[in-house]
């Protein structure tokens, strides 16, 4: 299967590029700059890597045509109107070009709540559902891996002592799902037509309050009990600091996280688990090892850069 990642610089783009590798796909990469690219991933090599900037049509290099599926992870999660129009005119130049191929099935990766990323990420799937591939949407809540947001949030909050949180966070309860699991069920998804035209909630096993997973990730990580200050409300100076040590994660990222712990991100459906079967891993799993593996995959091992 020849499958098309546009969005390989983003976080899941970067670790399902070995996926798809192991699983005998050739695979398309359309980034901004071919030579970042190519210097920046293990596997750079073994991809066919093509230049364009979704926001410049002219910019974007011929798509093979006979390509199968696509991925759509260009991030559009920060809520500003010029930052929305932006995010539709990148979707469309998408459809555009690839409806010049014949690829069957498009995939894209969204929030259960979509309080946080709003009109802009509804309008983003519209786009994307108005060609003739068919549309897959996977809601995600939070994604714990080597090197995602949400762990390199916790580290940076027991990085200093007292861990400084809002009270607004501390009963927030989500349903955390580890990075291996999450580019299992994309890998479940191409050309699955039981997915076609089909929006699911994909998440792991339990919900936990995001005081439960810190105290978890204190126990296993912190060197020392530490204190825990709790503030009345996010504060600018924190949310600012948050962003800015969130790296290697885009700002959109990182925005995503921050807002998304202002409300509960639980599963409000779980038909995706009749269609296809992920042994998903518990928080605790996910957080103990950040090298943890799937299939043989060792997320540690794969090179993260920002955004392109």
């Amino acid at each position: 299967m020849k499958v098309l990642l546009a969005g390989a610089n983003s976080y899941i783009g970067t670790h399902l590029i070995p996926l798809l590798l192991e699983k005998g796909h050739d695979v398309v990469c359309l980034v901004r700059d071919k030579n970042h690219f190519l210097n920046h991933h293990l596997n750079a090599y073994a991809v066919t890597v093509l230049g364009g900037d979704l926001l410049r049509h002219q910019s974007i290099d011929p798509l093979p045509d006979d390509i199968d599926a696509a991925c759509y992870l260009i991030n559009t999660y920060t809520q500003t109107s010029e930052f929305s129009a932006l995010a539709a005119l990148s979707a469309q130049n998408f459809m555009e070009v690839i409806a010049q191929t014949k690829c069957k099935q498009v995939i894209t990766l969204s929030d259960i709540n979509d309080k946080a990323s709003g009109n802009s990420r509804l309008n983003v799937e519209d786009i994307l559902r108005s060609g003739e591939p068919a549309l897959t949407v996977l809601n995600t809540s939070m994604i714990v891996g080597h090197g995602s947001a949400s762990l390199e949030m916790f580290n940076t909050l027991i990085s200093k002592t007292p861990i400084v949180i809002p009270r607004t966070w501390i009963k927030t309860r989500i349903q955390p799902i580890a990075t291996c699991d999450v580019l299992d069920y994309i890998d479940a998804c191409l050309l699955n037509e039981r997915t076609f035209n089909k929006k699911f909630d994909i998440a792991g096993p339990e919900v936990l309050t995001f005081k439960q997973m810190m105290l978890i990730y204190v126990a296993l990580h912190a060197t020392s009990k530490p204190d825990i200050v709790i503030l009345p409300f996010l504060t600018s100076h924190l949310s600012s600091n948050l962003r800015n040590t969130l790296t290697p994660l885009s700002f959109p990222e990182a925005q995503r996280l921050i807002e998304n712990l202002k409300h509960d991100c639980i599963c409000r459906e779980n038909s995706i688990r009749e269609i296809i079967k992920v042994p998903c891993i518990t928080f605790k799993q996910a957080a103990k090892n950040e090298h943890e593996t799937s299939g043989g995959r060792n997320l540690q091992n794969i090179p993260l850069v920002k955004s392109n």
